[in-house]
């Protein structure tokens, strides 16, 4: 499988997330002044949450956990959230101290044994696939982590869309007035991959059963897709 990527090595790839982690901190879009913005992210992490039905008993990990804003929303299930950058962790510890969730600084490509030891009722990995070198890695090692009955949520840009919306702003000379400190192209910057439902679904295909889609905020107007998957009937029970 072909994906689109940028000149990044494997030895330079985390020092390259973390600078991007501090260059666009994917925390400020749910503080977000522009009320557009702030409406996508939350309801992004509702739709989350909605689907993945969280119970008292459950095991929940977040790959990516990022600066906790999905982590922060739920009062269920015991919590774990990884995520390779320093900086995003950091603020996910003060923005979670109030909570009893387990963060660990992993790699969303190679689990840690203390990760992969425990199978998960619910996954969640949201806007993370498309920043990683290697994204069908990312949905093996999810493969690893879960039985028959779990439920896992991921959730991707519709990148080009969102470029051609991108280019309308630019071209009437009001882009950066209305999203200051957002790059006028993602895949150029962040973005390893420019992700869409297609691709999501080609990465999990023969892995993962989708369940349900959500588009973000409409049908048609997707700059998110939400989507839910069961694991396949092969998948062991633990």
């Amino acid at each position: 499988m072909k994906f689109k990527m940028n000149n990044i090595n494997k030895e330079n790839f985390e020092q390259w997330n973390e600078k991007m982690a501090r260059k666009y901190n994917p925390d400020t879009y749910h503080s977000s002044s522009n009320l557009f913005i702030k409406h996508i992210e939350n309801q992004r992490v509702k739709s989350i949450l909605d689907l993945l039905k969280i119970e008292d008993s459950d095991e929940v990990i977040e790959i990516g956990c990022g600066a906790g804003n999905i982590l922060e929303k739920i009062n269920k299930g015991r919590l774990v959230g990884i995520d390779l950058s320093d900086f995003l962790l950091e603020m996910a510890k003060k923005k979670l101290k109030d909570k009893k969730v387990y963060l660990l600084k992993a790699n969303a490509e190679d689990l840690p044994q203390e990760i992969k030891n425990k199978k998960y009722d619910k996954v969640i990995c949201s806007e993370v696939i498309e920043h990683v070198q290697c994204p069908h890695k990312v949905i093996d090692e999810i493969s690893k982590i879960i039985h028959s009955k779990s439920t896992i949520v991921i959730s991707v840009p519709n990148e080009g869309f969102i470029n051609k919306l991108k280019q309308i702003f630019i071209k009437l000379k009001i882009f950066f007035f209305f999203f200051p400190n957002i790059s006028k192209k993602m895949d150029n910057e962040w973005h390893l991959h420019s992700f869409d439902l297609a691709l999501l679904r080609k990465i999990t295909q023969g892995k993962l059963k989708i369940e349900k889609i959500k588009p973000i905020p409409f049908w048609f107007f997707p700059i998110r897709y939400v989507v839910k998957f069961k694991p396949l009937c092969s998948t062991r029970s633990f």
